[in-house]
């Protein structure tokens, strides 16, 4: 989902994973929000990587990122749950699977709402998934929940719960498709109100939202499932453009629901930066608290990056645009040891970053010689991100963290937020990742932005 910086509500143009608003014709059957899975670094015809000429002077040494020793204390450390997208379930499967003792909850993020009575699967979902997770949760405890996007058209949604004949009927759609697929509860991601419809709107839909999520819970509640909501951040109480979106009213659900699931990532999207800088996330746990009680706060962290299409020189083969796409960290290193490149730690931001180039080489519409050399810049989370984050919710008394896209996450992952649920106040990291010195004839890496 899309995301402002600071405390300043900047429109932006991606998902969590990938150019969604944008609605790529390679992922148009995907949802409007949460988009995720790695894009192709190359279409059709010859694409070649420039090698980028680098001396890396490396040594294996310790990282260490120390805390304040004060002693800490809480009932339980926080705890884990993740939504799953359907064109990665398979992986998410298998995470799920392997460390389901860690789990709460996971959600299959694989239905939408299209219509006040219309909820149900996205196409090429997998009717077996559910039923799977649910085999693979056994008698874990750990719950499977339903993600419903609001897949409707921009003011359709809010058109629908200012009604409350057709608010009932939602609600009661609702709940009839949970009870059918046997769901423990839901969770909502209902994003049009933030990005799609006009601010202009916001005053009419906060109301009409809290009056439907109230309803909601109420019904859900009946039949002993729960009801989670994730949206986008909200700095404070108040309803101006320093205030996040302001429209989900925390303040109101907070009371109503059992978690919402802060979206606390995809800070940089229309221009390199990182994809959720701790200090910023820092920022808008300690505003949320403020409004919510912190046993109803879930963490959204996430476990993906984003690779940036910058400047080009030359001309591009009109069929090879080049494109920003997101990226797992497993794929970014990959990618940063094909070039030759060690990845450059912010620790303000606490991620990982490089840059590389991508010279393209194919035709024009005449059939002539075209080639470019595009400068490419790679921002993401790796083990090391997703511990800091977990630390915050630790340490602020969250109830938990929520990863996305579960399937994009990796070993080091779990062993982070262990270490971070278990109180340990030192990252211990045997590394080559230092800065390295780069000589290149067509690019630098780029200095981190904290």
């Amino acid at each position: 989902m899309r995301q402002g910086r600071a405390t300043t509500v900047v429109a932006m143009d991606e998902t969590p994973a990938a150019l969604r608003r944008g609605r790529d014709a390679s992922h148009h059957d995907r949802p409007a929000s949460h988009r995720g899975g790695d894009a192709p670094r190359s279409k059709l015809g010859l694409i070649v990587i420039a090698l980028v000429g680098a001396l890396v002077v490396g040594a294996v040494v310790a990282f260490s990122l120390h805390r304040n020793a004060t002693p800490w204390s809480r009932a339980t450390p926080v705890t884990v749950s993740g939504w799953v997208p359907y064109w990665q379930a398979s992986a998410g499967l298998t995470s799920f699977s392997t460390h389901v003792g860690e789990f709460a909850d996971v959600s299959m993020f694989a239905y939408r709402a299209t219509a006040a009575d219309a909820v149900g699967p996205y196409p090429n979902v997998d009717p077996a998934a559910a039923a799977q997770f649910v085999a693979a949760a056994g008698s874990s405890g750990a719950a499977v929940t339903a993600s419903v996007v609001d897949d409707t058209k921009p003011d359709v949604m809010a058109q629908i719960l200012s009604e409350p004949q057709s608010r009932a009927l939602h609600v009661q759609t609702i709940v009839q498709f949970a009870a059918a697929n046997n769901f423990a509860g839901i969770d909502l991601d209902y994003e049009n109100f933030a990005f799609n419809d006009g601010r202009d709107t916001w005053d009419s839909t906060r109301p009409n939202w809290v009056a439907f999520v109230t309803e909601l819970a109420d019904a859900l509640h009946k039949q002993h499932r729960t009801l989670t909501v994730s949206a986008p951040y909200v700095l404070d109480g108040k309803q101006t453009s320093d205030s996040g979106y302001w429209v989900y009213d925390y303040a109101a659900i907070g009371k109503v629901v059992d978690r919402i699931r802060i979206m606390a990532y995809d800070y940089s999207t229309t221009e390199p930066g990182p994809i959720a800088p701790l200090s910023w996330v820092r920022a808008v746990v300690v505003a949320t608290k403020k409004l919510v009680p912190a046993s109803k706060l879930v963490l959204g962290i996430p476990v993906y990056g984003r690779d940036w299409a910058g400047d080009i020189v030359g001309t591009c083969p009109p069929d090879q645009t080049p494109k920003t796409h997101t990226i797992s960290a497993t794929n970014a290193e990959t990618l940063a040891a094909s070039e030759g490149i060690v990845p450059m730690w912010a620790d303000h931001s606490a991620e990982r970053t490089f840059t590389y180039t991508q010279q393209i080489v194919g035709t024009d519409v005449t059939g002539a010689a075209a080639s470019c050399t595009v400068t490419r810049t790679v921002w993401y989370s790796d083990a090391q991100s997703v511990y800091e984050r977990a630390w915050v919710a630790e340490r602020q008394d969250l109830s938990g963290v929520a990863l996305f896209p579960l399937g994009s996450d990796v070993p080091a992952m779990w062993q982070a937020i262990d270490l971070a649920r278990a109180n340990t106040t030192l990252w211990p990291v045997a590394s080559t990742l230092v800065p390295p010195t780069i000589v290149s004839t067509s690019t630098t890496v780029v200095a981190p932005v904290p």
